[in-house]
């Protein structure tokens, strides 16, 4: 199972240029079976992202694509991940929050792969980043 970050969403929806399609492979894999998961943090901000970007009509989109892809699996974020996300920032200063709480949420899964195209999260001991 891999962890999917926000980018790979929002990528997809307003059709990136340049990291649309590879984002747009990586759902399709998972529409064909294979299991990911995301949070519930993932959506609020896709969602917050659109909402600031004046995309709202997107909104309706995201929640279809989440609802269409029966192996994947939205996990709730907690407050644990959330105070998880506060201690790594001694290791990783350089992540948002955000993605700590990513980071958090996949230690808590046992995942040790994400897709995204932040390049933050190559540098974090015993993940592997992909986006392809």
């Amino acid at each position: 199972m891999r962890f999917l970050e926000t980018n790979v969403f929002l990528y997809v929806i307003t059709a990136h240029p340049q990291f649309g399609s590879t984002s747009k492979t990586i759902l399709q894999r998972i529409e064909e079976g294979e299991e990911a998961a995301a949070s519930s943090l993932v959506v609020a901000e896709v969602c917050a992202w659109l909402e600031y970007h004046k995309l709202d009509d997107k909104i309706d989109l995201l929640f279809k694509i989440l609802q269409s892809y029966p192996t994947l699996t939205i996990v709730e974020t907690t407050y644990e991940d959330e105070a998880k996300a506060k201690d790594l920032e001694s290791h990783y200063p350089k992540l948002e929050f955000f993605d700590r709480v990513y980071l958090a949420q996949m230690y808590r899964l046992k995942i040790s792969e994400i897709y995204s195209n932040d390049k933050g999260f190559d540098k974090v001991k015993n993940i592997k980043r992909l986006f392809h």
